[in-house]
């Protein structure tokens, strides 16, 4: 696994030592942890209250490369303070494969919050969905008429102003030419290679590569074929390629092409950075391996302690993994059922949002002083109290308002409130969830699982919220796989 680490103090209170502690308590974390860190960012004198830190920034940018699969901190308050900043960057962290880790919390948070944070996150996930479905309403309207649907152009093509597709003088020929020189035998990289040296380029002015090659290729645009989702339209748009040739195209292209590689086992262990083993603190993590009798392949959890320092002396050093997620999706999902867990949740949250919300009252409590003040106004002009310093104060005090107003809202737009209805209808949707598909059992774990420790004759699941906690014994759990070693002995791996 490979981590960057993120540092930070606040003020000028704070000293550089503070740094150089968290560097070290990071740097511990992740050799305990068998974690290979690649690089630290480090924010001086700066609060986790605002996302104006230049190293944070680039933290999270440079999260798109796929470098890194971890962020480690501290503590999470130097990640942010502000829980919506915290849910919104986790977030796009998370896009990318990357989680955040602290170092010194077993618990990755205030318990209830992390709840609050998956909902804020999962709330924006409906809203999100919601917006992508008007979206797509327009679209499919413009489809039905086989026009441009934003995006970049298609390479050979130009939009005129009805927004329809038209043949592009400049590159059409190029786009017949690269089909011409492929169905005569040419390969993908000398076609390449013979474009760049003509100047050829993408739309966006960038060098074309194989990439580019690939999906010019595959493009059924070139036939005049338009598509959006379930729309597919025959000679929607100008076609620049024949129907024979890109045939011949296709056909090669289906005999040279090699099989996809594998998808990594890895990428589907559930419970990485959440399983760590109750004897020695550090973490389990995933890995697999072939019986070299059997060709069977094996996928457990193993500690990393006991990998290179071999210092552990657990009794199950590695446990399977289906056994274990499987148990503890059941777990999860027992909880999501009980309608008193639900209720509780939805109490939680609401609690934490009326502590957490501090500005929003204020700014109540000013708007109904200045809705008062324009009341007694306008009861003295009623009553024929009215000058040039009455109309003054009147003006100043609509003006106040449309001002609080506007703060109102925009507070709002920061810090959405949910209400208990929004609360309830997210935890009962995990109801509906089909466990049996990957995706979804990833999210349930990660919205309610805070970590799973794996002792002698029993493991521990530990919820994210109070007191959430619930042990589960080896014989409690059905697959009796589950008792034993995870992985193949050493004698039968490849």
């Amino acid at each position: 696994m490979k981590a960057v680490i993120y540092a930070r103090y606040s003020s000028d209170n704070q000293r550089e030592e503070s740094i150089e502690g968290q560097l070290r308590e990071c740097t511990a974390y992740c050799v305990k942890n068998d974690i290979t860190i690649l690089r630290t960012y480090i924010d001086r004198a700066l609060s986790a209250k605002t996302d104006n830190r230049p190293d944070f920034q680039r933290m999270v940018k440079d999260s798109a490369k796929g470098l890194f699969d971890v962020v480690i901190v501290w503590k999470l308050d130097r990640f942010a303070r502000n829980r919506y900043d915290s849910a919104h960057y986790k977030a796009q962290l998370r896009k990318y494969g990357v989680k955040v880790l602290s170092a010194t919390e077993n618990i990755s948070e205030g318990p209830e919050g992390i709840i609050l944070e998956s909902m804020l996150e999962g709330m924006a996930e409906y809203y999100s969905a919601e917006l992508s479905e008007k979206v797509i309403r327009g679209h499919t309207e413009n489809a039905l008429k086989c026009k441009y649907n934003g995006g970049t152009p298609t390479f050979g093509y130009v939009i005129d102003k009805d927004m329809q597709y038209q043949l592009d003088p400049r590159t059409a020929p190029v786009v017949l030419e690269i089909f011409t020189r492929y169905d005569q035998g040419a390969t993908m990289k000398e076609i390449m290679e013979e474009m760049r040296q003509k100047g050829v380029t993408t739309v966006r002015g960038k060098k074309i590569d194989l990439n580019f090659m690939a999906r010019l290729l595959k493009n059924r645009k070139y036939i005049g074929e338009y598509s959006y989702r379930e729309i597919v339209t025959p000679g929607g748009i100008p076609a620049i390629v024949p129907q024979d040739l890109f045939d011949r195209v296709q056909k090669r292209l289906a005999a040279n092409r090699k099989a996809p590689a594998r998808h990594k086992a890895e990428d589907d262990y559930l419970l990485t950075t959440k399983l760590f083993c109750g004897t020695c603190g550090a973490m389990m993590v995933g890995e697999s391996g072939t019986s070299a009798s059997k060709g069977r392949k094996y996928h457990y959890y193993r500690c990393v302690n006991t990998k290179k320092q071999k210092s552990c002396n657990a009794k199950h050093k590695s446990i399977r993994k289906t056994p274990i997620e499987n148990a503890v999706v059941n777990a999860v999902m027992a909880k999501v059922m009980d309608d008193n867990f639900v209720e509780y949740i939805a109490d939680t949250v609401m609690d934490i949002q009326t502590r957490e919300s501090s500005v929003l009252p204020a700014l109540r409590h000013q708007l109904e002083e200045t809705e008062r003040g324009i009341t007694n106004m306008l009861n003295a002009i009623q009553m024929g109290i009215i000058n040039a310093s009455t109309k003054q104060r009147l003006d100043e005090l609509e003006d106040r308002k449309a001002d609080i107003e506007l703060q109102i809202i925009q507070e709002e737009m920061k810090h959405p409130m949910l209400t208990r209805e929004d609360v309830t209808y997210w935890i009962c949707r995990f109801r509906t969830l089909d466990v049996s598909k990957l995706e979804e059992r990833r999210r349930l774990i990660d919205s309610f699982v805070n970590s799973v420790t794996v002792f002698d004759d029993y493991i521990l699941i530990t919820f994210n919220y109070k007191e959430g906690e619930e042990r589960l014994d080896f014989t409690d759990i059905e697959s009796s796989d589950l008792q034993s070693v995870g992985g193949p002995k050493p004698s039968e791996i490849d």
